[in-house]
């Protein structure tokens, strides 16, 4: 049983209502929502940053070894 259903249990089983009980499932699951972006912004930046990083790096190694395979072909 996930735990929006145990909490919602929990709450019809002290009388709270129906549509409270509901409510508070929802907002619980809002807050808990909000606080995982928040905790994975950084991480969510730092990704995109290592992405531009692998990229460049990838470019720039194309670049040398077509160079490398010019100079090579040069020197024979």
């Amino acid at each position: 049983m996930g735990i929006q259903v145990t909490l919602y249990q929990a709450l019809r089983s002290v009388k709270v209502p129906a549509t409270d009980a509901e409510k508070v499932v929802e907002d619980l699951e809002s807050h808990i929502a909000m606080k995982i972006t928040e905790a994975n912004k950084e991480l969510v930046g730092e990704l995109k940053s290592q992405r531009w990083v692998l990229g460049f790096l990838l470019i720039v190694t194309t670049i040398s070894a077509s160079l490398g395979g010019y100079v090579a072909f040069i020197l024979k």
